[in-house]
């Protein structure tokens, strides 16, 4: 087990946010949470990431508490996450976004191999290393917020959204990219509005609703679940 959550409750302000969530997640698996807009799958991120702490409960990795700590130490653990929106910094170049992201100790060494290796995985950064990130399209801002995390050297890699307004022909892409990571045994936390595809590449999954956990199964089950097509994707003929 990589990463142990329990009984995590988070409130924003006098609004309860999450009640009791809790879920594992192996090494080298893609875990999907899904659910509707709201119901909380952004706020297990932005808690597992150290950007929001929880009134109670628990987030365990690797055997290291993380509930609490602040985002720089989270980093610097090995967890990563590629926001909903991106969160590059627009006036400055790809190459530079890419830089930023070796940023925490353990990666510093291995920037340049890093460097290499995203650029592999995202081709068509190559030649956009100069270019302004905030004039890129939206599929290559995609990649290079993710090109961006893989630059830490995550051991937990966690995507929020990260088909969220992309053409098809783009999200196809993007699927095929977190497939790759997944056959190089990145472990992937997803949150994906694209359920059919969250779940289709995931291990395992969990539904949220209004704030609590109410499945937790392999990718597989939660896809033909009767009451999941009917709640979140309807026929799949």
């Amino acid at each position: 087990m990589l990463l142990d959550v329990s009984g995590l409750n988070v409130f924003y302000g006098g609004a309860q946010a999450l009640y009791d969530v809790g879920f594992q997640i192996y090494r080298g698996e893609v875990f999907s949470i899904i659910g509707s807009n709201g119901a909380g799958k952004t706020t297990i991120l932005k808690t597992l990431a150290g950007l929001i702490r929880p009134l109670s409960g628990q987030a365990v990795f690797d055997g290291a508490r993380i509930d609490g700590k602040n985002p720089a130490g989270i980093v610097d653990l090995g967890i990563s996450l590629v926001p909903e929106g991106r969160g590059l910094f627009a006036g400055m170049t790809v190459k530079e976004n890419l830089k930023l992201g070796a940023f925490p100790k353990r990666a510093r060494a291995m920037a340049s191999e890093s460097l290499a290796g995203v650029f592999d995985l995202f081709p068509k950064l190559t030649p956009l290393q100069n270019q302004i990130a905030g004039k890129l399209s939206g599929g290559e801002q995609q990649m290079l917020a993710i090109a961006r995390s893989l630059m830490s050297r995550p051991r937990l890699l966690m995507l929020d959204e990260p088909s969220l307004g992309l053409a098809p022909l783009v999200v196809k892409t993007m699927f095929e990219i977190i497939a790759h990571l997944k056959s190089q045994g990145v472990t992937i936390l997803l949150v994906e509005q694209n359920i059919h595809q969250a779940l289709k590449i995931a291990d395992r999954g969990c539904v949220i609703k209004t704030g609590r956990i109410t499945m937790t199964g392999k990718g597989s089950d939660l896809l033909t679940d009767p009451e999941i097509q009917k709640a979140y994707m309807g026929s799949l003929q």
